[in-house]
């Protein structure tokens, strides 16, 4: 069974329905982009208020809610002089309109008593689109 010719016109607006979809998905990615970048400048200057701000307050994983996430980089942040985080190898998948998922690398350096210590680990972190921008919503 043969199809039938696909016109130019229509051609030309199904290219153009998927260019804007690409580039859809292309701002959706910065912008998460942009909150894991925020995540590492909140964790290396030790602003527990940024780092908190990054994080849905419906946030529900491995039994812990935002409040014990907040709690243990607080935690964190009284334990060492100093904190530097920097994530890199990001990838970032767009699940549906509200769900997202970021998987990276980061470093993390902490100061204690003069010397500085560092580990380095892979993550998934899950992402939810609310009202105010992507957020981090299970992962951490």
């Amino acid at each position: 069974m043969k199809r039938p010719p696909v016109s130019c016109s229509r051609l030309a607006l199904i290219v153009g329905l998927l260019v804007l979809a690409s580039s859809c998905t292309d701002v959706e990615k910065t912008a998460i982009s942009s909150l894991m970048d925020a995540r590492d400048q909140a964790v290396s200057k030790q602003d527990i208020s940024a780092y908190s701000a990054l994080i849905y307050n419906d946030y529900q994983d491995k039994r812990q809610g935002k409040i014990e996430v907040v709690a243990r980089m607080i935690a964190l942040f009284a334990q060492f002089e100093a904190t530097e985080m920097r994530s890199y190898d990001r990838t970032i998948r767009i699940l549906d309109d509200t769900h997202a998922q970021c998987e990276q690398s980061y470093t993390l350096r902490v100061k204690a008593d003069g010397t500085w210590r560092e580990i380095v680990q892979r993550e998934q972190l899950q992402l939810i689109r609310t009202p105010s921008g992507w957020k981090i919503s299970a992962g951490l």
